[in-house]
């Protein structure tokens, strides 16, 4: 296909995919939605539009799966073809706060402040509708692509030249809210691991163990003081970076642990060498369950397995670690919390897994530290 038959069939893919993410079954989706962005100003019809983005393209604050996933699995009358266009759209969007470098006809040469990347993108709607966008001003949107062009998907909001303070803001706003968008540059996911890795060698370091445990006020403490060592690590590596380092108090205050955390006298500190820091708890108490498989699913040790297992909070990686080292009893364990006699980890963990944490294929791809761009880290700072 030429370009234009390109841009005509996203237009239409794009237009069935509108239809079906404001139809009446999911208005309560929508409205939550828009009041998500509502923070981001730009008056009704954008909040909208964004709304209608964000429900097709990422995953609700409820972990219930994006409506793209959702209209892939339940319509299998979509063409082979259009099926790989959809496909394409889940796996490569792109949401992010674009400087406007190029305009020529349809398309638009935008650079993006979040992952730092350039891109060549096109309106479907053709030349008419970009007219207005000012080279040198800046753009909030999301691309998608078809065949080898980026296409832009939904609305746009339009800012001048004069604006970059509120639009460095609005990016970093973004970006706190969705920190993986960076990782659409494969610089900043090496940059990531690597800031993990260096991370988890402190922890290391500091406990002689990727985990430890104890009460809420012990693990609290102990956060604390691997952020403080952090920050030393960081300072003897990079003498300037002092100017940048924030006491631990101030980056963890009292009041951003949640109370069932604080008052908790089992909680467990826990540093994956690619996801960084958890906190869980009642650790102790899956651990023993594990260890001594529940009686039954009556068993208060199978309901806080049960609990693990359904808490998306809680990431995989820690259950596929604790069967790892109790390989003799968790069939047993997880055959009396589910009720499922046949149940068997090594043939059915992944799956389990899969069907309760929605992040649970990401956890092994990227890093679960944001390598905030330079010139949003003021601005990213003040939002903390």
């Amino acid at each position: 296909m030429n370009t234009d038959e390109l841009l005509d069939r996203a237009g239409n893919l794009k237009e069935a995919l509108v239809v079906y993410a404001s139809s009446p079954g999911f208005a309560r989706r929508l409205s939550q939605a828009m009041s998500d962005f509502s923070g981001l100003g730009g008056g009704e019809q954008n909040q909208w539009a964004e709304a209608v983005e964000s429900l097709l393209y990422d995953p609700d604050q409820g972990g219930r799966e994006p409506l793209l996933d959702r209209y892939l699995r339940t319509n299998k009358n979509i063409e082979p073809d259009e099926r790989l266009v959809y496909e394409g759209w889940r796996e490569r969007n792109v949401i992010g706060v674009f400087r406007v470098d190029a305009r020529k006809g349809a398309r638009l040469s935008l650079h993006n402040l979040i992952d730092q990347m350039d891109y060549d993108s096109y309106a479907t709607a053709g030349a008419e509708a970009i007219s207005f966008v000012q080279r040198g001003g800046y753009v909030m949107t999301r691309l998608v692509p078809i065949g080898d062009l980026w296409t832009i998907s939904g609305t746009m909001r339009l800012f001048g030249p004069r604006d970059l303070p509120g639009v460095k803001t609005l990016a970093a706003s973004l970006l706190k809210r969705f920190p993986t968008l960076v990782f659409n540059n494969p610089a900043k996911v090496e940059q990531g691991r690597r800031i993990v890795g260096e991370h988890h060698t402190t922890f290391l370091n500091l406990f002689d163990a990727h985990m430890v445990s104890g009460t809420g006020a012990d693990i609290i403490a102990a956060y604390r003081g691997f952020l403080d060592a952090c920050s030393e690590a960081s300072v003897a590596a990079n003498p300037k970076a002092s100017a940048l380092v924030t006491a631990a108090e101030q980056i963890a205050p009292d009041d951003s642990f949640p109370p069932d955390l604080a008052e908790s006298d089992d909680v467990a500190l826990y540093h994956h060498p690619l996801m960084g820091v958890s906190f869980l708890v009642c650790y102790g108490q899956v651990e023993a369950a594990h260890r001594t498989p529940p009686a039954n699913a009556e068993d208060p040790a199978a309901e806080v397995l049960r609990g693990y297992v359904e808490d998306k909070t809680v990431p995989g990686y820690v259950l596929e670690d604790l069967a790892a080292k109790y390989p003799d009893t968790v069939d047993a364990a997880y055959r009396a919390a589910l009720s499922s006699p046949g149940f068997r980890w090594e043939h059915d963990g992944v799956a389990l897994l899969r069907l309760h944490k929605p992040n649970f294929t990401r956890d092994k791809e990227l890093p679960g530290v944001t390598p905030v761009p330079s010139s949003l880290i003021d601005e990213y700072r003040r939002l903390s």
